[in-house]
């Protein structure tokens, strides 16, 4: 779907923060309008994006607020993929930022209009050295891509997400209990990794486990810049029928995932997600309840 760039668009600075915030708006990039009136953004990470997302409709009223009556939205739409890193800033990644942070920071994207390169950290310390290491290595990627490098910006890193995938068995109908393991998690993430990663706990749209994970985070009501997310993702059954579920947990297993969280009731019981997750090597945490 085409996206245009209205007059009103390109005085960002003057709409987007006011209504966003900053620190929405340090990660999300707006980036024109479709014809149907709605405003592409794009984000600084996966986090982001799953972020932006269930923020959707409050950020739309808030846009709303500002602009009109130059302008009005019907909604906003995450962009999935954003300016593509050149593949050979990957391959010298490790001559650019220098070996000790090769492994610690990633590149993941271009934003502003591919001007600003936009990066994973796998830590606050490793996001610190490199943003203290920026002009340096914006250098050598001018250097390593020649007169027609347009990359003039260092982004600040993003922290990589902690993810959590959850499944229940359908037997399961203690909420409480549901409720103290997803906040011992959040605890054990916060301990492990430090409270500036994001938890993401992605799961289903069918099980009362499912449910129970949403209304759980919905009900916390934490403010926007709050680093829990519940990232329901649901099956395309009018797509694939009886292997939608299948393939949806599929998708779920292949992207980067931290530990898999299993509800049963039984001992013997093994949930698809669970037994994928596994296969996959991911940690699989069971936990059996009554």
């Amino acid at each position: 779907m085409p996206v245009t760039q209205p007059e009103w668009l390109s005085d960002v600075e003057a709409w987007w923060s006011p209504a966003v915030g900053e620190d929405v708006a340090r990660h999300v990039e707006p980036v024109g309008v479709d014809d149907q009136a709605r405003l592409h953004v794009r984000c600084s990470s996966p986090a982001w994006r799953t972020q932006t997302r269930l923020l959707a409709a409050a950020l739309t009223t808030s846009v709303n607020e500002l602009l009109t009556p130059r302008a009005k939205i019907a909604g906003i739409v995450v962009q999935v993929l954003s300016g593509t890193v050149p593949q050979i800033l990957r391959e010298r990644w490790a001559d650019i930022v220098g070996e000790d942070l090769a492994d610690q920071v990633e590149p993941v994207m271009l934003g502003a209009m591919g001007q600003e390169l936009c990066t994973l950290a796998v830590s606050a310390q490793a996001r610190d050295d490199a943003a203290r290491r920026a002009p340096e290595i914006l250098a050598r990627i001018r250097e390593v891509i020649g007169e027609g490098c347009a990359i003039t910006r260092w982004h600040p890193s993003s922290l990589l997400p902690v993810v959590v995938l959850v499944t229940g068995s359908p037997a399961v109908s203690d909420r409480r209990a549901v409720e103290d393991v997803l906040l011992q998690t959040w605890h054990d993430a916060i301990e492990v990794c430090g409270i500036e990663h994001t938890l993401i706990l992605k799961h289903g749209c069918e099980s009362v486990v499912d449910r129970f994970v949403s209304e759980w985070v919905a009900r916390l009501q934490l403010p926007d810049e709050a680093r829990l997310v519940s990232a329901p993702v649901a099956a395309d059954t009018a797509r694939h029928y009886d292997q939608a579920t299948a393939l949806r947990d599929q998708q779920m297993v292949a992207r980067r995932a931290d530990l898999c969280l299993s509800f049963v009731t039984r001992t013997s019981e093994m949930l698809p997600l669970e037994e994928q997750a596994s296969a996959a090597g991911i940690p699989v945490q069971r936990v059996l309840l009554p």
